[in-house]
Formats: structure tokens, C-alpha cells, sequence
């Protein structure tokens, strides 16, 4: 009996048991169907646009269309910069995965000359940008490139053949460095926070942006607006059909302040100097547009904008990053160089001003001075002469006695006033502002090796170490005090001065018209337009709002003139060889020393200065030129400035060219060289297809 009971007790326990069970599965099928039945409503209803709207964009694709860059011309309307028809050759990163981008490396290495390493690095920047934006894989495609692609399209619907526009330097090396150039902008810039080109300022891989000059500064006027294609794509991305294009807005055309014929002159004589380095600038005197910028040595920006990804173009570009006389390098802007004597003209107008000589009594003595342990040497020794005398035959020992005369807190009130040490604020990237001659400069200089031996004498145990570290900290706190070697030689343009030629151009400037600092620009106007974002514009001008005078009256800005005009037109003058007959040049020389005589070199050589404008008592033109490491600027930079200012005097003037054995001799010498280049240019074409 007891075995029965059990029994039937473990069937209705079994029973009980199974029903749970049963029960279990129940409530899990309801909760796994309650699952599904909340995920397709969420899916279908909530949900439903953005799957309708990816569902639309697998089936619809939108294609850039580069816009064309602005055109550059000069003030005239001469075409400077333009921007021809080509193709790029793209990759739609949508239809490649991270991990095919070796393989699809390889497949457009072989097939279309493309640099590996390149290529790679190229997908390996594109891995941070958007999904679905296309890849500039070859610019400047070829016909056999295209064809190519347009033959594989079926088979590669990811590469595509695109036309876009490319940037064309009319004239080379002309005007390299105040046009700029143009290239693809980098990762490092689109990552920069609020960066000119950072991605929260719209900017893309690929975006073909200004690098330097103008094209950078004004970008946002010459960068157009891009269209785009809306086109029917199939599973693999083949186009299928095109539904929409939407044309893109070119850039806004760019007139600048520069001469296409006054430009031609300058670079003419700065191919004739004899170090191949130099700079020259030119300017209107009455509101600051620059007429003409020349750096040396230049470049040629079409490497950048046509060559830069093909083999031959990148080893062009690696030879002008490595050059030691830095073609890049903008001269006007970024070359600091002690300015010599072309600085005696404001130590003269402070002087004057101050009351330290006035244009009745301005006798000083010329002549060698001793400073101390200083010789100063002058070469020059006219006794006594008057301030005009002595701007007219640049007397050093004149200027070294005045500066100390003057005294160094008037001395940098006007360094102040014409705002040397100062960037002048023209429209170019890169300004350097030079070295102002004063005690802050000093001290500046020497407080640095100061700190250096107190952090010593903080570590030093020694006490006989300790007691030469506290001397050699008190002998360098003497060496930083302002002397009388330091004014004098601060007073004629030495020392611890270094201006850049663009500060020069704009106190000649001020020289001229009587004290008026206008800011050197480049821009004359940029036409009526729609901006990258696609806001509408107006005729844009310049409007300087950075100008200012220097106290000057009609005396001694007559005074200056008059001595100017003297340095040029005058017997003795230093000058002479930038007279121009018929046109009243005014000017002065500067020969500025870089190293010790004993120690000068061909590299070292004194820098050649000059800096004028013409004609006298109606400015029309001022200039700076340098002839780096050639000597005396009486004979190296006055002659270029005439054959510059005969050009433009005759032209201006309608007057015929002069005849060949009456040119300037800086003109004869330019066209020697001309002739010479074409020669050896022809010999190496001859030497080549033999």
C-alpha cells in the first residue's frame, strides 16, 4: 500500500511540474512576441523617414562640382591668374571598405601612375573624414587616365572621372610671391580648432584652397561656390541616371594694385643681381597700393597647383623647401636686414623735430668718431656741414654725433612714431615685424643669458664657482645698458636694427607725401559676387584703416626733400645713378654692414639699399630695393631703381623708348642677362635632341 501512494504521488507531482513548465513557456512566448511585435512598430512607425531617407540615399548619390577660382588681374585688367578645364580622378570612399583600400591602392598605382606611399598616406587622412565623401586620387588626369576609367566603370563604379577646374599662373615666376599659390587643404589645417580652413568653417578633403599671397589672404572672394550632380545609382553604384544638377557659382574675380608693366620692369632688374637675392617694392605714395613686389630668388606657383602630386612636381617641391636661399620666402614681408643708411633720413626728421638742430643752425661735426673702445669710422669728413649736406653725401660721422645729440628716449619716441618694430599690416600672410633699435631690444637680447647664469648660481655649491657667476651676472647687466655706441650706431641704420623692405616702402611713402603712413595693400577691388557660403556681395574696396601720420612740417619735409633730391641729382651725391632725366628722382642710399670688414664675404658682403620717389613735389611712385650681399648701394640698387623709374617716367609720359646706347645701365644689364639665359636655354634644348 505504501508503495502504491508513492507512486501516485510522484505522477501528480510530475503533472505539477510539467504545467509550470508549460506555463513558463507561455509567458516567454508572449513576452518574445510582445519584443518582436514593439521592434516593427518602432521600426515601421517611429522610425520610418530615416529608414525611407537611407533607403533613398542608396539609391541616390550627390556628386561635387568644383567651382572655378576667381580671376586674378592687375590693376589694368591684365589677366595675372586664371583657371583652365581638367579632370580629377575621385574615389567614392561609400563603395570601398577601410579594408580594400590596399587592394584598390594597388589597382590605381598600376593602372594610373600614382605614387604608392602617396596614395596610401592619402587614404589614411581620408579615414577621419566624412563616410560618404569621395577621394582626389590624381589630379590633372590624363586622356589615356580617363579613358581608362571610363572603360573599368562597370567594373570599378567607385572611380570616377570628374572635371575640374586648375589653377594657371599666366606668367610664372612673375609676381610669385604677392600672388600666392593655391593646393589641396591639409588634415593638419582642417583639424585646427576654428581654424581659416577648418571643418567647422565648411572645409573638406580636397578643397582646393589658397596656401600664400593673395590667393590665401582673399580665398573667401576667389573660392567659389560648389554645385552638385544628384544622380540614380544601382546596388553596386553604377549611375544609372542623372536627376538634378545644380551648377556651381566661380569665385569673385580679383583686380590687384600691381602694374603688370611697372611688375615686367622690376623683375628685369632683379634678375641682374649679382647674389640672386634680393628684393624690390613699389608703391603709390598717396594711398598704398603696391605697384610691384619682387622677391629673389622665386618660384614658380604652377608647380604647386599642377605638379604638386606627380613625381617630377614633388621633387621640384622638396629642392625649394631645401634651397639655402629660400625661394619661398617672401623677402618684402620676411626678410629683416639692418637698414643702414636709409634710416638717417628719420634720425634727421626726429632731430629736427625735437629742436636738437633746427634748419637754421644744423651744423655737426663729420668725421671719425671714438666711442669708448669704438672707432666709429665715417667715410666722409666735410668738417661741419649742414643737415642737407650731409643726407646728400650720407655722412656717417654727421649722424653718429647727431643720435647721441638727440638722446636715446627722443631717439625711440620716433622709432615709435613710424612704427619700426611694427608690422605694417599689408594684406599677406606671414609678416615678420623686425627689430626696433631700442633698450627694450637690448635688454630683451640680454636677459635671456642673464636668467641662464641665475639658474646656475641657484645650482652652484662652489662658493669661488659662485662668486664668478655673480660677476659674470653683473658684467652682462652692464653689457645691457644703452651706451653711446649703441645710439650712435642705432642713429645711421646699425645696431640692433633689422626692418623689413615693406617698412621701408612705407616710410619712403611718408618721406614723400609729408608724413603720411599708408598701409601697403594689395587689393584694388574684388567684383560683385556669391561667397563659398552663398552669401551675396557688393564691389569690394580697400579701406585703410590702419594709416597715420608722423608730425612733419612743410620745413622739414622740405628740408628732407630737398636733401634727397640732392643724393640723386646733385654732384657728390651718393645717389647719381638713379637720376632719370626730366623726372626729378629723390632718393637715398644705404650700404648695410652684415659681418666686420675683416670678417665680410661673398655671403656676408654689405647689403645694397635704395630707397626713392618721383617726381619731387607731385609723388607718383616711391620704391625700396635690395640688392643683398653686392656692396654700395650707390652702385647696385640706385641704377635698378632708374632703369624702373625710366620705364615708367616714359611710358607714363608717352615718350619713345630710348635708343640703345642711351638705356640705363641697369636696363642694359637686365636685357644682357635676358639674352644670355635665352642662349644657354637654347644650347640645352639643342644639347637635348641630339
Amino acid at each position: 500500500m505504501a508503495s502504491g501512494n508513492r507512486q501516485n504521488f510522484d505522477s501528480t507531482e510530475d503533472l505539477r511540474l510539467a504545467g509550470m513548465r508549460l506555463q513558463v513557456i507561455y509567458y516567454l512566448a508572449i513576452g518574445i512576441f510582445g519584443i518582436l511585435i514593439t521592434r516593427l512598430w518602432f521600426l515601421q512607425v517611429m522610425n520610418s523617414a530615416v529608414f525611407a531617407d537611407r533607403a533613398e540615399a542608396n539609391r541616390i548619390r550627390i556628386l561635387p562640382i568644383p567651382a572655378r577660382r576667381g580671376t586674378i588681374f592687375d590693376r589694368k585688367g591684365n589677366v595675372l591668374v586664371t583657371s583652365k578645364s581638367s579632370y580629377n580622378i575621385v574615389l567614392s570612399r561609400r563603395d570601398v571598405r577601410p579594408n580594400e583600400f590596399p587592394q584598390m591602392a594597388a589597382l590605381l598605382a598600376e593602372n594610373l601612375d600614382i605614387d604608392p606611399k602617396w596614395l596610401a598616406n592619402r587614404f589614411d587622412a581620408a579615414k577621419y573624414e566624412a563616410q560618404y565623401e569621395s577621394i582626389v586620387v590624381k589630379e590633372l588626369a590624363s586622356p589615356a587616365d580617363v579613358s581608362w576609367v571610363e572603360a573599368h566603370q562597370y567594373e570599378y563604379p567607385m572611380i570616377r572621372a570628374e572635371e575640374a577646374p586648375q589653377r594657371v599662373y599666366r606668367y610664372g615666376q612673375m609676381a610669385a610671391h604677392a600672388i600666392g599659390y593655391v593646393g589641396e587643404v591639409s588634415p593638419e589645417e582642417l583639424k585646427r580648432p576654428n581654424g581659416q580652413f577648418s571643418k567647422e568653417e565648411g572645409y573638406r578633403l580636397g578643397d582646393i584652397i589658397g596656401k600664400f599671397g593673395i590667393e590665401r589672404t582673399y580665398n573667401d572672394i576667389l573660392m567659389g561656390k560648389d554645385g552638385e550632380r544628384r544622380v540614380l545609382v544601382d546596388s553596386r553604384g553604377r549611375i544609372q541616371r542623372e536627376i538634378e544638377v545644380i551648377p556651381p557659382i566661380p569665385g569673385r574675380d580679383f583686380y590687384s594694385t600691381l602694374d603688370l608693366d611697372i611688375q615686367k620692369a622690376a623683375e628685369e632688374q632683379a634678375d641682374t643681381m649679382p647674389a640672386g637675392r634680393g628684393a624690390i617694392a613699389v608703391m603709390d605714395p598717396n594711398n598704398g597700393e603696391i605697384l610691384a613686389m619682387v622677391s629673389r630668388p622665386s618660384f614658380d606657383p604652377n608647380i604647386f597647383s599642377q605638379r604638386a602630386k606627380t613625381p617630377e612636381g614633388k621633387e621640384e617641391i622638396r629642392e625649394l623647401y631645401e634651397d639655402p636661399d629660400k625661394p619661398l620666402y617672401n623677402r618684402v614681408i620676411q626678410g629683416a636686414f639692418p637698414p643702414g643708411s636709409t634710416w638717417k633720413l628719420m634720425t634727421a626728421v626726429a632731430a629736427l623735430n625735437e629742436g636738437t638742430i633746427t634748419p637754421e643752425k644744423s651744423r655737426v661735426q663729420d668725421g671719425d668718431l671714438q666711442v669708448g673702445n669704438y672707432l666709429m669710422h665715417s667715410m666722409s669728413h666735410l668738417g661741419q656741414p649742414p643737415i642737407h649736406d650731409a643726407i646728400v653725401h650720407s655722412c656717417d660721422g654727421y649722424f653718429y654725433r647727431l643720435g647721441i645729440k638727440l638722446g636715446v628716449e627722443k631717439f625711440e619716441k620716433w622709432v615709435s612714431a613710424f612704427h619700426f618694430g611694427q608690422r605694417t599690416g599689408i594684406d599677406l600672410p606671414h609678416e615678420l615685424a623686425g627689430i626696433a633699435p631700442t633698450r627694450q631690444t637690448k635688454q630683451k637680447e640680454y636677459g635671456w643669458q642673464i636668467k641662464k647664469v641665475e639658474k646656475q648660481l641657484e645650482e652652484a655649491t662652489d662658493k669661488t664657482f659662485r662668486g664668478q657667476l655673480e660677476f659674470r651676472i653683473k658684467q652682462l647687466q652692464h653689457e645691457a645698458e644703452w651706451t653711446d655706441y649703441d645710439m650712435a650706431a642705432s642713429a645711421f641704420g646699425q645696431g640692433r636694427n633689422a626692418s623689413t623692405p615693406v617698412q621701408l616702402l612705407r616710410y619712403v611713402g611718408a618721406l614723400a607725401n609729408g608724413g603720411h603712413l599708408h598701409t601697403p595693400h594689395l587689393l584694388f577691388k574684388a567684383v560683385p559676387g556669391v561667397d563659398r557660403k552663398g552669401v551675396e556681395h557688393g564691389e569690394i574696396r580697400y579701406e585703410d584703416k590702419n594709416a597715420f601720420d608722423v608730425p612733419m612740417s612743410d620745413e622739414i619735409h622740405k628740408i628732407v626733400v630737398d636733401g634727397m633730391y640732392g643724393v640723386v641729382n646733385e654732384g657728390g651725391g651718393t645717389g647719381g645713378g638713379a637720376r632719370v632725366e626730366g623726372f626729378d628722382v629723390c632718393g637715398k642710399t644705404g650700404t648695410a654692414q652684415v659681418a666686420s670688414r675683416d670678417k665680410a664675404g661673398s655671403k656676408t658682403k654689405d647689403h645694397a639699399w635704395f630707397i626713392g620717389f618721383a617726381p619731387r613735389d607731385k609723388p607718383e611712385i616711391c620704391s625700396v630695393i635690395l640688392t643683398e650681399n653686392a656692396g654700395f648701394g650707390g652702385t647696385h640698387s640706385a641704377p635698378r631703381t632708374k632703369a624702373i623709374y625710366e620705364d615708367y617716367y616714359r611710358r607714363t609720359r608717352g615718350l619713345p623708348d630710348l635708343a640703345e646706347g642711351t638705356k640705363s645701365e641697369g636696363a642694359k644689364t637686365g636685357e644682357a642677362k635676358k639674352i644670355g639665359n635665352a642662349t644657354t636655354g637654347n644650347a640645352e634644348k639643342v644639347k637635348a635632341t641630339q
